[in-house]
């Protein structure tokens, strides 16, 4: 407002503003009345929008002052905070792999199952290991003065054969010969290439094993580990060169018939 004071009084004191009227007359203080007025208004006027711009001016700067002194305040009253900046959190990933181990359930006898891997529960005795094949008993293939594999004319020469022969087959190749201890005429068959491939033993006599005729089918097998049943025959296999055999016939129970045989034969009817 002081500045604004100071124009004013500036303009006022201005000499420009002064009026040197000529010699005054009617017309020129009549003139003169109506100069002044417009001046005085020219005046008024510019006074009446100083004060205005010097008003608006104020009016600037106090609410420039108020928001200074607002931002100031803010400013000044603020209470200065340290920036701590969080660091980010590590976030690893991993997959874990859990093995779960239950109990098998239990078996049917309520015991546990074997879990050591060799297939055997532990409640279960183990089966006995089954006993090795029985070995064939080590026997000549003989009967009295004839054995397998014998020539016809070696067994001729015994004299234990009767004669004649007769054929022991269809094809009319084996003969068939009866002995003096069993005149059965199949007793002994022989063959051309391969010799006696039979003997048939007399209905008293027995094996080393004390079993004939007579014998039970169950006692044959008692008394031979390797004998195995083939139909109503009881076939014991014997270790010798040559390979042969003791045939148990029976009637389903008891041993009505023995004799032995040639493993390798080729008499059909053998």
């Amino acid at each position: 407002m002081d500045e604004l004071d100071d124009q004013l009084r500036k303009l006022f004191s201005d000499d420009r503003l002064d009026v040197h009227s000529p010699p005054v007359t009617t017309e020129t203080v009549v003139r003169g009345a109506a100069r002044l007025r417009r001046r005085r208004a020219a005046v008024t006027g510019a006074f009446a929008v100083a004060v205005l711009v010097g008003a608006g001016a104020g009016l600037a700067q106090l609410g420039k002052g108020r928001q200074d002194d607002t931002v100031g305040a803010y400013l000044t009253t603020a209470t200065p905070t340290s920036s701590t900046t969080t660091p980010p959190t590590s976030v690893s990933t991993f997959t874990s792999t859990v093995i779960v181990t239950t109990n098998p359930p239990p078996n049917s006898n309520g015991g546990n199952p074997d879990t050591s891997g060799t297939g055997t529960r532990s409640d279960q005795k183990s089966d006995p290991p089954l006993p090795p094949p029985a070995t064939p008993e080590a026997q000549p293939g003989r009967y009295g003065s004839l054995a397998l594999g014998m020539s016809e004319a070696d067994a001729l020469a015994t004299g234990s054969l009767v004669e004649p022969s007769t054929p022991a087959d269809s094809e009319n190749r084996c003969k068939a010969y009866a002995t003096k201890s069993v005149p059965d005429s199949n007793a002994v068959i022989v063959s051309p290439a391969r010799g006696i491939v039979r003997i048939t033993l007399a209905s008293f006599a027995k094996t080393p094993k004390n079993v004939g005729v007579g014998s039970k089918v169950a006692d044959v097998k008692t008394a031979y580990a390797n004998a195995t049943q083939s139909g109503s025959n009881v076939v014991v296999s014997m270790n010798a060169t040559p390979a042969w055999s003791y045939i148990f016939e029976s009637d389903g129970s008891t041993v009505t018939t023995v004799f032995m045989r040639l493993n390798a034969n080729d008499c059909t009817a053998v």
